[in-house]
Parts: C-alpha cells; sequence; structure tokens
C-alpha cells in the first residue's frame, strides 16, 4: 500500500535535507603584498635618570692677588702667593725709584703659577714720594733682606736646588753680584734691562739665565749676553717684552710664564 500524500511530502524534504552541504566558514584574507609587516617594539630609552652623571669641572680659581705683608725688622713686603700654600721660592727686586708691589700687578698669574713670588722694596728713599724706593750697592744686605722676606713668608729652610731670582735695571746689576758671590742660593736667575753688560763670569755656576728687555730698551745688550752665556756652557734664552720701554712691562703673564718655564726645569 503506498505511503499518503502527506507522508511521501516530508519524506521527500527530509531526502533534501540530508543532501544540502554545510556552509563554508569565510576564510581570512591573505594580505596584500603592498602591506608591510608589522614593526618589531622599539626598545625603550633609558630616562635621563638612569644616564650615568659626569662629576662637574671644579670651578676656576680666583684672580691671583698681590698682598702686603709684615716683615720682622724691615720694610714691609709684597707676595703672590701659590694656590696650593707652598711657600714662595722666588724673589723680584725692582730698581732706582721703583715698587716692588707694582711690578708684581704686572705678572700675578704667572707669579702664582711659579708658586709664588716674594716682592723687596728699596731700603733707601727715592727723594720725596714714599711710595717709590731705591737700593743701596750692599749685595750683603740686600741677601739678608731676602733672608727675613723669605722667612716671613713661611719659608723654612732654603732647598738645595737654591732660590730664583728677578732682576729689573738696579736689580739685575744687584741680581748679578748675588750670582757670583753666593752661587748656591741664587742659581736660577731672570736678568731685565740691566744697565751695563752682564758678565759671563757672574753667573758662571749658575743652572740657568733668562735675559729680557722691553723692545724699546736694551734688546741687544740683553740678547747678547744671553748668547755669551750659552758659548759658555751656562743655559740662557732671552725673552722680550714688546712695545715697552725700560722700567715697563707689558704681556706680563706670558713673558714671565715664558722665563719661568725655561727655567724649571733647571
Amino acid at each position: 500500500m503506498g505511503l499518503p500524500r502527506i507522508g511521501k511530502v516530508f519524506l521527500l524534504l527530509a531526502v533534501l535535507a540530508s543532501c544540502r552541504r554545510p556552509p563554508e566558514r569565510a576564510s581570512a584574507p591573505a594580505p596584500s603584498p603592498s602591506t608591510p609587516p608589522p614593526a618589531a617594539p622599539s626598545p625603550v630609552a633609558p630616562s635621563p635618570a638612569e644616564a650615568p652623571r659626569l662629576p662637574a669641572p671644579p670651578p676656576p680659581p680666583p684672580p691671583a692677588q698681590v698682598e702686603r705683608f709684615a716683615v720682622p725688622g724691615d720694610l714691609d713686603a709684597s707676595i703672590v702667593r701659590a694656590l696650593d700654600g707652598r711657600a714662595p721660592l722666588t724673589v723680584f727686586v725692582p730698581g732706582i725709584c721703583s715698587n716692588a708691589n707694582a711690578y708684581l700687578q704686572g705678572f700675578p698669574e704667572a707669579a702664582r703659577r711659579q708658586g709664588g713670588v716674594v716682592g723687596i722694596e728699596g731700603d733707601g728713599p727715592c727723594g720725596g714720594n714714599a711710595s717709590f724706593r731705591t737700593f743701596s750697592w750692599d749685595a750683603a744686605k740686600l741677601h739678608a733682606r731676602i733672608e727675613k722676606a723669605l722667612t716671613a713668608a713661611g719659608v723654612e729652610a732654603i732647598p738645595p736646588e737654591g732660590i730664583t731670582l728677578v732682576g729689573y735695571s738696579q736689580g739685575a746689576a744687584l741680581g748679578e753680584q748675588l750670582a757670583a758671590r753666593w752661587p748656591a742660593r741664587y742659581t736660577r736667575l731672570v736678568v731685565i734691562g740691566a744697565p751695563t753688560d752682564p758678565s759671563p763670569a757672574s753667573f758662571a755656576r749658575s743652572r740657568g739665565v733668562v735675559m729680557m728687555s722691553c723692545a724699546r730698551d736694551v734688546p741687544a745688550r740683553m740678547r747678547d749676553a744671553s748668547k755669551k752665556l750659552a758659548r759658555v756652557g751656562v743655559p740662557s734664552t732671552y725673552v722680550e717684552m714688546p712695545g715697552c720701554t725700560h722700567g715697563n712691562l707689558t704681556d706680563g703673564d706670558r713673558v714671565f710664564d715664558e722665563a719661568f718655564d725655561f727655567l724649571r726645569d733647571r
């Protein structure tokens, strides 16, 4: 007996349903060739707090100063002190009617780099002008005054290598006498604008001598003196101050740096 009509319809629908394919899943679209790959994460820069910090440079030293100080039993002297506080072993002796303090004002930085310089005033007056002094021609007296001034400046004992003497004009002539009489004490000299030709014999035992002149003073005399010393085996050089006349200083820190540098290793 055949199926009722309604049964045939249901049977047909069931067959159709079993033949229907399941829906396909949509695949992800392939990346376009022009699409760049994702960028790798960049490393994180260290924060300023994590970066190493360099120590701050030390502040520059204050400008060098010229001071006056008391010398027991003598006139006050002047000094430029070394930056490290050591006692000075360089002495400046000026000329007739001059002022050692004023000369030190002309090369204070070079004086400080040298380890300090003491300026000696003349033992006699210069007319009625109390600001300027003159030296007597007594090398032994000047030698004793230098000893007192160095002691007052803190020098406890003169080292075996001696001291440096800077003499200008009359001070240059007195410096020559000191070098000849006490060669183990005044071993290095700066001789500036000497009034007469320096004698090589006076410096025969010196460890080093710088001859110096203003360009408009006696450059030929001082240059020739340096050459004569070199010929007899005394280390010597000539340094010239530009444009000045006798008794003056120009470009002081530079020319005295040059002079002291020459003597320092002698």
